[in-house]
C-alpha cells in the first residue's frame, strides 16, 4: 500500500508573530529553563503545549494543564497571531539551525490507513498527559516526523524550482530560521513503510484521543541530521574513582580534559561526566545498542537505575542547556538503520536513543482534529 500525505486546513502563524510565538523544542529546554522560558516570553507557544509536560502527575492536574493550554491557544487566536484557515494545501517547510537546513513536506496522514512504524516505546502518564491535552485543544500543532528507506522526492528542486514563493519567512524564538511554502499536489508515491521519526508519544495521544488524523513532516533521510541525548542523573554522593573501577569492568576507561573530548563519535564510545572530571570509556562488546547497554546493563550496574522514568534520570540534548547534575553520559548518536532494523523487527529502543535535528516546530501551524 502507498502512503499517502494529505493537504490540511491550516491556520498559520503571522510572520510578525512568528518570532515572539515559536518557541525552541520541548526536550531542548530543562524544566528550569522551560519556567524561565514562558515568564520571558507571554506569547510563546508553549503555553499552548506546557499541558504535556507533566508525564507524571494526576489526571487532574493533566486536565488543568489541558485547559490553561486551550486557553492560551484561544488567546493566541484572538489577538491575530493565526490566519483563518485557507484552502486545503500541501506545506514544504525549511528550517535552519547552527548550519544545519532540513526540509519536509507537512501534511496529514490518516492512521487508519495504514501503521506508522515506531522505533521507540511511549511512558504511558506521558501519553495520558497528551492526550488530555489533544481533546482539550482539538488540534495538533507538532509535527510527528516521519521517514523513509528510500528518497521518494527531492525537496531541494522543490524549493529551487522558482516556480513557488515562501508564504511565511521568520526567525523564531530562539533564532531558528522557517520558511513555508504552499504545494498544491498530493505526496502519494510514498512506499510502505512509513518509519516515526519523533513524535511516537503524540502518535499514542492522538490515537487514544480518537483523532481522524495526524500531523506529520515527511522528511526524506538525507535530509535527516542525527544527534544524541545526553542523561544527566541526580546522584546525592559520587565517588568518580568507584564508578570507573566498576566501569573499567566493561570498558577500557580513561581521563580527558574537557567535556567536548568526551564527545563519542562512534559506535562503542561512552562519555562519562564524573563531578567536575570527564572519561571516555570504550566498549570492549559492542554488539547490541550503545543506549541498550547504557539501560540495561550500566545505570542498573552503577547507579541502580532500573527504569528510564527513574526520577534521578533526566534527557537532554548533546551538550545542550545547563549541567547540574553530578553525572552525566554521552552517547554517540545511533545510526538511521538501527532505527529501520529495529521497527522492521517490532523491537523498541530505549527512550531518547535517537536525536533528529533540527526537530519540527511547534506553532507554525495549527491544524484541527476532531475525533473520528
Amino acid at each position: 500500500m502507498n502512503h499517502v500525505i494529505h493537504s490540511i486546513h491550516a491556520s498559520i502563524v503571522d510572520a510578525n508573530w512568528g518570532p515572539s510565538v515559536v518557541p525552541p523544542p520541548y526536550d531542548s529546554l530543562s524544566a528550569e529553563e522551560r519556567q524561565e522560558h514562558l515568564a520571558a516570553h507571554p506569547h510563546s507557544f508553549l503555553h499552548v503545549t506546557r499541558s504535556a509536560d507533566a508525564s507524571h502527575g494526576h489526571p487532574t492536574e493533566h486536565r488543568r494543564l489541558a485547559n490553561e493550554g486551550a486557553s492560551a491557544l484561544t488567546r493566541l487566536i484572538s489577538e491575530g497571531a493565526y490566519s483563518e484557515p485557507g484552502e486545503s494545501q500541501l506545506f514544504l517547510q525549511k528550517i535552519e539551525t547552527e548550519g544545519i537546513v532540513q526540509r519536509s513536506i507537512v501534511g496529514a496522514i490518516h492512521p487508519g490507513e495504514e501503521m506508522l512504524h515506531a522505533h521507540e516505546d511511549v511512558h504511558p502518564g506521558r501519553v495520558r498527559a497528551l492526550t488530555a491535552h489533544f481533546r482539550q485543544v482539538r488540534s495538533m500543532s507538532s509535527p510527528v516526523v516521519v521517514t523513509s528507506r528510500e528518497e521518494h522526492v527531492d525537496l531541494r528542486s522543490f524549493e529551487e524550482s522558482g516556480h513557488m514563493s515562501p508564504i511565511r519567512n521568520f526567525t523564531a524564538i530562539d533564532g531558528t530560521q522557517i520558511t513555508l511554502w504552499e504545494i498544491d499536489t498530493e505526496m502519494g508515491a510514498l512506499a510502505s513503510p512509513l518509519y516515526i521519526i519523533d513524535g511516537h508519544h503524540r502518535v499514542a495521544a492522538a490515537s487514544e484521543a480518537r483523532f481522524e488524523r495526524v500531523l506529520v513532516a515527511y522528511v526524506p533521510p538525507s535530509e535527516l541530521h542525527l544527534g544524541s541525548f545526553d542523561r544527566d542523573v541526580d546522584e546525592l554522593a559520587i565517588l568518580p574513582r568507584r564508578v570507573v573501577g566498576l566501569l573499567s569492568k566493561w570498558c577500557d576507561v580513561r581521563e580527558v580534559a574537557s567535556r567536548a573530548l568526551a564527545q563519542p563519535t562512534e559506535k562503542g564510545e561512552l562519555g562519562f561526566g564524573l563531578g567536575d572530571k570527564w572519561f571516555t570509556a570504550q566498549r570492549r562488546d559492542i554488539s547490541g545498542l550503545d543506549a541498550e547497554f547504557l539501560h540495561v546493563t550500566l545505570l542498573p550496574e552503577l547507579f541502580g537505575i532500573h527504569s528510564p522514568d527513574d526520577q534521578r534520570l533526566s534527557y537532554r540534548p548533546a551538550g545542550s542547556g545547563r549541567r547540574t547534575a553530578p553525572v552525566t553520559v554521552c552517547l554517540a548518536p545511533a545510526e538511521l538503520e538501527d532505527v529501520f532494523h529495529s521497527a522492521d523487527l517490532g523491537r523498541v529502543m530505549p527512550p531518547k536513543s535517537t536525536y533528529f535535528l533540527p526537530k519540527a516546530r511547534s506553532g507554525v501551524l495549527v491544524v484541527s482534529c476532531r475525533p473520528s
